[in-house]
């Protein structure tokens, strides 16, 4: 997801989750604590032995050998997630060994409860989700997501008009409102309709320079760089250009042609 549209999400799950958890995520709430944690996406120490092998059958699979002296309490729940981290990166069938060594009799946990083991997640697609549950909403973070809902027969612009609609009306100040207007244009484009919001913004007589934006610049920037990539390749590939005359119809150095002459053979 691009950091524009996770920041104004992430922003604004706050304001909207319990409703969210109660009506789409079956999820009654009593209580909440936010944890602030960052989520580790490596360990800090390596395998102590990890091998890729083949079977005499041609099976691949991933094999690991982890050696303890003591009873590890959470020995189980550790190779849990060296098991995630191996499956997500070699995408092969994983076998765990742990070789005990100790001087007491092993007590660790071999297994995991049904519970405590990952099996897979559960997906809520808003563009299932009807816009008007949305609309409904007092809180303006989750009237923003209308537009990332189901418009059913609802003709786009209609359905942007109600989202404006019902934010000027639940936000007094102009300048807090010009920050949910932008978060509605920046999410908007994530269904391809910024055309229609800049239209009906202009209908409504409020005013937003989507050209101003900082996001906008970034995508129109990306937008042309890759254009000349793909320029770039295809004069390659026809064969019938020097390096050079390339780099002066592209607007890019020969050395950059070079590379990207490289990376194509």
């Amino acid at each position: 997801m691009s950091n524009q549209y996770d920041k104004i999400l992430k922003e604004g799950i706050g304001e909207y989750f319990l409703s969210l958890s109660k009506i789409h995520l079956g999820i009654e709430v009593a209580s909440s604590e936010e944890l602030k944690d960052k989520l580790q996406t490596t360990l800090e120490r390596e395998a102590d032995f990890l091998r890729k092998i083949t079977t005499p059958q041609g099976e691949q699979m991933i094999v690991q050998l982890e050696f303890q002296t003591t009873n590890e309490q959470g020995m189980a729940e550790r190779m849990q997630l060296y098991f995630a981290i191996l499956q997500q990166k070699y995408k092969l069938p994983v076998r765990q060994f742990v070789i005990y060594v100790g001087s007491k009799p092993p007590k660790m946990r071999t297994r995991l409860k049904p519970e405590e083991i990952f099996t897979g997640f559960e997906l809520l697609d808003l563009r299932q989700v009807s816009y008007t549950q949305w609309l409904e909403s007092e809180i303006p973070e989750e009237v923003l997501l209308a537009v990332l809902g189901d418009f059913r027969q609802t003709d786009a612009l209609q359905v942007l008009k109600q989202i404006i609609s019902k934010l000027i009306k639940l936000i007094d100040d102009p300048g807090t409102l010009q920050k949910y207007i932008r978060q509605l244009a920046i999410l908007a484009r994530l269904r391809n309709l910024t055309i229609e919001t800049e239209q009906t913004l202009e209908y409504m007589g409020l005013t937003y320079d989507i050209e101003k934006d900082a996001f906008y610049q970034k995508g129109v920037k990306k937008g042309k760089q890759e254009e000349k990539l793909e320029l770039t390749i295809g004069l390659l590939k026809s064969g019938k250009m020097t390096l050079q005359e390339i780099a002066y119809l592209t607007k890019i150095t020969v050395e950059e042609v070079q590379k990207i002459a490289d990376q194509i053979k």
